[in-house]
């Protein structure tokens, strides 16, 4: 029985690009939070009380950004882009 790869005629760079400017914001967010700078935490559209619940968290964990960096290299992988080629 033949497989189905349901990542064939999809075009997968805009979910590259996604995930891609999640971990950059997750990375401002981290150090905004690190350096107690509410104000960019605000205008990046956090409420005050997300930014308490991010404080008790310690800010997002690091595993989040390994599952994206995990995905990124999968969706690269069905669309033959070397990791040189793009950038994460």
């Amino acid at each position: 029985m033949a497989t189905c790869d349901s990542t064939k005629g999809f075009d997968l760079r805009p979910d590259i690009l996604q995930l891609q400017r999640a971990n950059a914001m997750m990375r401002t967010v981290n150090r905004a939070l690190a350096r107690g700078d509410d104000a960019v935490l605000a205008t990046i559209g956090f409420s005050p009380e997300h930014v308490d619940e991010l404080r008790r968290q310690g800010g997002f964990a690091e595993r989040v950004f390994n599952a994206n960096y995990r995905t990124i290299s999968y969706l690269r992988r069905h669309l033959g882009i070397s990791a040189g080629a793009a950038s994460h």
